[in-house]
């Protein structure tokens, strides 16, 4: 209502062909993070901790003990990775990430995602009954994961060639987000 951007659109699924149909966006604020590591390093850098998740739906949350669904159930744990390292286990149900409360599997990747990789985060887990408090290291999503830098040079600003201001724009804070 107020004209501000809260997304941007990734892909659009239609039957047509058009631009009628179902839109899938980037939520505004992970589009701004890419692109303030794109312009102070030239690439992304997202977290991780490697665990496979799942939601936790009401008769998995009566069985495991929770009051209620939340967070995310851990299926499986990489051998070697960050949460295996610091003793997450398959079957936990992680209800916290860095003080971060997550109340759906949904939320956990983006929390991660969002971390600094070698930093350490709090976890909390519900395991048998009770809550534990586990740190961990988080991991750093690897290169062929993610969005980096070309080396090919080009003699216009980075921030303009990936779209993110107008060709008449001439510094990165003049531009506009549309």
């Amino acid at each position: 209502m107020r004209g501000e951007v809260v997304g941007i659109n990734s892909q659009i699924y239609s039957r047509t062909g058009g631009f009628m149909g179902l839109s899938f966006a980037i939520p505004i604020d992970v589009a701004m993070e890419v692109q303030g590591q794109l312009r102070q390093f030239g690439r992304v850098s997202r977290g991780r901790i490697g665990v496979v998740i799942q939601e936790v739906s009401k008769e998995l949350a009566e069985s495991f003990g929770l009051q209620k669904p939340a967070g995310a159930l851990v299926n499986a744990v990489e051998k070697g990775g960050p949460a295996e390292k610091a003793g997450v286990e398959a079957g936990d149900i992680i209800t916290k990430f860095d003080g971060k409360p997550v109340s759906s599997s949904n939320e956990l990747p983006r929390i991660v995602g969002g971390s600094k990789p070698g930093s350490k985060a709090s976890v909390e887990v519900w395991r048998k009954g009770a809550t534990r408090e586990i740190t961990v290291t988080v991991g750093e999503l690897p290169e062929d994961r993610v969005a980096s830098r070309s080396e090919r040079r080009e003699s216009r600003p980075r921030w303009l060639r990936i779209g993110l201001g107008s060709p008449s724009s001439t510094s990165p804070r003049s531009r506009s987000a549309t």
